[in-house]
């Protein structure tokens, strides 16, 4: 504050101490206050950032209760793996998804040892392989690539090894309330999940990056829970983000669901088509951990759809 304003502020002050003084019948206080230094009250901090989507409970508060296990040991290996995506990455459809989770990375065996969701089943495959000792999940149940970008990126730390992108299914979703054409949608989408790319890029320079596709959920999603007229829907981003995921491969790890036929059978699914189960967790989190210690390219065609064994799991519509 310069020293006019200070100057104000002085004299408004001892102008109310007058007045005040006097209509109480206390020129002492006048006197006292004249002697005294003129205090001005010092800013306020600002309000401390929201607690993030994936770390709340409903009321708006932080949800997790293992903080005594937040921080990672000095005897875990080096590296940090953090799983980006929707309610599958965050455990929905698993009986321990150990979530909310905490908003700094944790030891994974220490803070959820009976978790059950592919996220944290591949974060302790990582970790024994001493591949990556800490773990953070920022998944948030329901989310698509724009909400991704700016609710779970922020809390990417720079020092990221490994990231896995699980999205998609939400995303077919929101294209279905778009007064779009199917196409225009999905090339949305696509430009909003490479510019999620670039944003990971930018955050955590030296992450390798682990691309998951979604099973086609044309032929999983429950019609009387999305509605028929997502069905298309889902097929085109499915599709779109296949294309997308091959095309850039080896710049990123693929894992293939949308070829895998396990991805299909009513046995790995909780509900509704859209979840996995505990078995049908373990299988993906299986398949991400072989990606990342045994790269190989995605299948260049889904044959398996053509075979006959295709209509004995697949729900048909």
């Amino acid at each position: 504050m310069n020293r006019i304003a200070k100057s104000i502020v002085f004299a408004t002050h001892c102008c109310c101490a007058v007045l005040l003084a006097y209509a109480l019948g206390r020129p002492d206080v006048l006197q006292a206050q004249s002697n005294a230094e003129v205090s001005i009250p010092a800013q306020q901090d600002p309000a401390p950032p929201a607690v993030p989507a994936w770390a709340r409970r409903k009321d708006g508060t932080m949800a997790h209760t293992r903080d005594e296990h937040a921080t990672p040991s000095t005897k875990q290996p080096p590296g940090l793996y953090v799983a980006i995506g929707d309610s599958i990455t965050y455990g929905t459809g698993v009986k321990q998804s150990c979530g909310p989770f905490p908003t700094q990375p944790v030891d994974i065996e220490e803070y959820c040892p009976d978790g059950t969701s592919y996220a944290i089943l591949t974060a302790k495959g990582l970790r024994k392989a001493g591949i990556a000792g800490s773990f953070m999940n920022v998944g948030i149940g329901g989310a698509h690539v724009e909400q991704t970008i700016s609710e779970e990126l922020p809390y990417l730390p720079a020092n990221t090894t490994i990231v896995s992108v699980y999205l998609g299914t939400n995303d077919s979703r929101v294209v279905r309330k778009l007064t779009l054409p199917i196409s225009e949608a999905v090339e949305q989408f696509e430009e909003q999940y490479e510019k999620l790319l670039s944003a990971i890029h930018a955050k955590a320079p030296q992450a390798r990056i682990v691309l998951i596709n979604f099973p086609n959920q044309k032929y999983l999603a429950d019609p009387k829970r999305f509605g028929d007229d997502i069905t298309p829907r889902f097929d085109a981003t499915s599709q779109i983000l296949d294309k997308f995921i091959d095309d850039h491969y080896p710049k990123y790890s693929v894992v293939d669901t949308i070829c895998n036929p396990s991805t299909y059978d009513p046995a790995m699914i909780f509900e509704a088509g859209v979840h996995p189960n505990e078995a049908g967790a373990a299988v993906l989190a299986k398949s991400v951990l072989h990606e990342i210690l045994s790269p190989a390219p995605p299948p260049e065609s889904c044959q398996w759809f053509n075979s006959s064994k295709a209509g004995d799991l697949i729900h048909l519509p």
